[in-house]
């Protein structure tokens, strides 16, 4: 067994190396393809990150599995060549936010979270451009090395939430709900901001720069690392299922309020709640 710390050393490597890829790069006229629509962008960076990371990977853990946004899943091999049993899961985003990165903002990062046996253990988030690496293994919460603090979250009067919700796919899928939802959480909370980064969005949680973050529907390679960090930090998670997460682990359930303290925000869970139920309705 590879203890949480060693695999987050691993994980930080190779998101330092993707890292130093894109400082590299001219990022004034990058091309971009669409992979469903004009709302799901890609750019050739996002998929030489990825085999960055991978090929790093293997090479300190070899025989892990790693689950990337670009190349699915990878099934670490074993010593005798064939797939390996490996217990060992890395959820890799090569560039989480592409949107801001192609079109030239700094916000964005690479991200990665370790689980083992569905379990998240570790967890790092590497923003290259505004040079900061937020970290977890089995201790507090580390900023470029530096242990963070965590804090309380704010009443809702109060608070900042960062969040895209409701967005277009929300939308798309429960128009009025999203538009109910969009009204109250102007009205419920003090502030709400979309950074276009799920991973960012739950690491400034972590770091107490923000009271909470949600979304609805996500991948289990934009939160893995987040998720582990805000709890890491003494922060609070609360996931929904949806209609494909039903027992599985955190990582892999589709909604979820990530908050930077114990403290709940109730007005965000029962929005959760309310989204959940709706999606148990429509599959009854």
């Amino acid at each position: 067994m590879t203890a949480p710390e060693e695999l987050l050393e691993a994980a930080e490597a190779a998101a330092s190396l993707a890292a130093d890829y894109v400082r590299g790069l001219d990022r004034t006229a990058l091309q971009r393809e669409y992979k469903n629509d004009s709302h799901d962008i890609v750019t050739t960076h996002d998929r030489a990150c990825e085999e960055i990371i991978v090929r790093e990977l293997a090479r300190r853990v070899p025989g892990a599995r790693v689950i990337g946004e670009e190349g699915g899943e990878r099934p670490g091999a074993g010593a005798d060549g064939g797939a390996s049993d490996s217990e060992i899961t890395f959820y890799v985003d090569p560039i989480d936010g592409t949107s801001n990165f192609a079109a030239g903002l700094p916000l964005f990062c690479v991200s990665i979270g370790v689980a083992v046996d569905g379990e998240l253990v570790a967890g790092v988030v590497d923003a290259p451009v505004l040079g900061e690496v937020i970290s977890a293994a089995d201790g507090p919460v580390r900023l470029n090395g530096v242990e963070v603090a965590g804090r309380p979250t704010l009443a809702a009067k109060d608070a900042l939430v960062l969040t895209g919700y409701p967005g277009y796919r929300a939308y798309r899928e429960l128009p009025e709900l999203s538009a109910a939802h969009g009204r109250r959480l102007s009205d419920g909370v003090s502030a709400v901001r979309h950074l276009g980064s799920a991973a960012l969005e739950l690491a400034y949680v972590a770091l107490g720069r923000a009271d909470a973050t949600l979304l609805p529907s996500i991948n289990a390679w934009d939160v893995a690392a987040g998720f582990h960090l805000v709890q890491s930090a003494g922060g609070s998670l609360r996931t929904w299922p949806g209609t494909t997460g039903q027992g599985r682990p955190v990582q892999e359930q589709p909604a979820y309020v990530a908050c930077t303290g114990p403290e709940r925000l109730a007005v965000l869970d029962e929005m959760m709640d309310e989204v959940q139920a709706a999606r148990d309705e429509r599959v009854a």
